[in-house]
């Protein structure tokens, strides 16, 4: 992503904001992926990277046409993309994403088992 940085035009810019704007969706993955597979949070995320996409996208085309642009919601649309695309979409999203998933990622039986039988093995090798 620095390498952008040291070129000039829109092709860098572009490949900055795709970059940018995925890694949140790409870290969310990361952290509920159970054996490689994200199960039913596929789509969600997807969702948000496409939306978190098309914001950025939108953000660097709205350039320098902060207060010519129409307004929405009470802000310049620019603004708007900020406040309503980048912060309130996505934590809507996410929240519905991870209420309605919730039985299916939470800790299961065979999790504490193996949480248990780690911790015996941990104890008994500091005793010993």
């Amino acid at each position: 992503m620095l390498v952008c940085g040291w070129f000039e035009g829109f092709v860098p810019e572009l490949s900055f904001v795709l970059l940018v704007m995925a890694f949140p969706a790409a870290l969310i993955a990361l952290a509920v992926a159970r054996d490689g597979k994200l199960g039913p949070l596929c789509l969600p995320l997807l969702a948000l990277t496409l939306m978190l996409e098309v914001c950025g996208i939108a953000m660097l085309l709205l350039r320098g046409q902060i207060l010519e642009a129409p307004w929405f919601g009470g802000f310049p649309v620019a603004a708007a993309i900020q406040i309503y695309g980048l912060w309130l979409g996505p934590l809507l999203l996410v929240a519905l994403a991870y209420g309605l998933t919730f039985d299916h990622w939470e800790l299961r039986e065979e999790d504490l088992r193996r949480f248990d039988a780690r911790r015996n093995r941990s104890d008994g090798n500091t005793e010993g």
